[in-house]
């Protein structure tokens, strides 16, 4: 069986290290041949990661470019084929290249929601409303396989349709949260997050509740994992805040665990998350979760440890939340594995579930 999943590149980021986890966590005698069509002719950093792992890459113009992709696309199923399933990542996009996998006759044909943009879908033009839920009506047709990593993604992505969507959360392996002998240091109190610099995670937001949080308790440090393209607006934010010295730019780094564990807090104040797998993760780690009240329920696996709070209260309740949160009770490593391990946001519980579905 062969298997053609589309996306624009393999930098990291959420579905990127998702399919690098699918693929060491499936067993390479039982998995499917995975092929990646790719829409950037620079595949991105962890391009020789999937490749060592067995997957084959192929570069296939993005559908803005509507003539080029449709001919590249058509070619590569013809030339590579026959594919069993296509397996779409790229949202509303997806009904171009399903559309031209029904024409080529791929028998099952994937779209998978990894995001909610609902709530700055108010702000669009109408020619803009007018191609999404165009997209959406055409992949109810389309696409005879529907895959969403939220309740929120689905309705985004899917419509009227989005009770057809089985859910699949992008799966973690667990094991690494568990192996780290990380601690945190008594002498500071650390905040964490995990996210692309992009307007979506709501930077801006951590950094001037880091500084009142430092009025409060002056050993207040926030280290920011990721990277993206508002990282030097808000290099420039922390200055005129007075806070450089408080904020620790880690970059894009795979593995999280150790920074996660040595970290007093997590802290999630984004403005649309498809699911928000970083607050899992920081779960997994033992971490008390301060999160904005309106991300996906999903993200509550301990309910025990998350906080839910407005974007709009004011920004002394945030840091009353925070600094509550040290005195929350711990959950030990042992319950936290057997529950996580058994759920679905275990990458082990998506490589059962796709070869249930690919086989389907």
């Amino acid at each position: 069986m062969k298997v053609l999943h589309v996306l624009r590149q393999l930098n990291r980021g959420g579905i990127e290290c998702w399919l690098e986890r699918l693929l060491a966590a499936w067993p390479r005698e039982h998995r499917p041949a995975f092929h990646l069509a790719l829409e950037e002719q620079d595949f991105g950093s962890l391009a020789p990661r999937l490749q060592a792992l067995g997957a084959t890459l192929h570069y296939c113009p993005p559908p803005r470019q509507a003539a080029r992709a449709a001919s590249s696309l058509m070619g590569l199923l013809a030339d590579h084929g026959p594919f069993s399933v296509m397996h779409c990542h790229n949202h509303h996009a997806s009904v171009f290249n399903l559309g031209l996998a029904a024409q080529m006759g791929v028998p099952l044909r994937i779209s998978q929601a990894h995001a909610d943009f609902r709530s700055r879908q108010a702000g669009d033009s109408i020619a803009r409303r007018c191609y999404l839920q165009a997209a959406r009506i055409a992949l109810r047709a389309i696409a005879n396989g529907k895959l969403a990593v939220s309740a929120g993604a689905a309705a985004d992505l899917f419509g009227a349709a989005a009770t057809q969507a089985e859910r699949l959360p992008c799966g973690i392996d667990f094991q690494p949260y568990f192996d780290s002998t990380a601690q945190p240091d008594s002498s500071r109190f650390t905040l964490i997050h995990v996210g692309r610099f992009v307007p979506e995670k709501n930077h801006s937001f951590l950094l001037d509740l880091t500084a009142a949080l430092v009025a409060k308790e002056p050993e207040t440090q926030l280290w920011l994992v990721g990277d993206g393209p508002l990282r030097s607006s808000l290099e420039e934010q922390a200055s005129r805040l007075g806070i450089a010295n408080r904020i620790h730019f880690w970059g894009s780094r795979g593995e999280v665990a150790d920074l996660l564990k040595a970290a007093d807090v997590f802290v999630f104040p984004s403005f649309s998350e498809g699911l928000g797998l970083a607050a899992i993760e920081a779960q997994a780690a033992g971490l008390p979760v301060v999160l904005a009240s309106h991300l996906p329920a999903e993200l509550d696996v301990f309910p025990q440890l998350c906080q839910r709070l407005a974007l709009d209260v004011p920004l002394e309740q945030w840091v009353r939340s925070i600094l509550n949160s040290r005195e929350l009770k711990r959950i030990e490593d042992s319950c936290r594995l057997s529950k996580l391990s058994q759920s679905e946001f275990s990458i082990h519980a998506n490589v059962h579930a796709l070869r249930r579905i690919y086989a389907s």
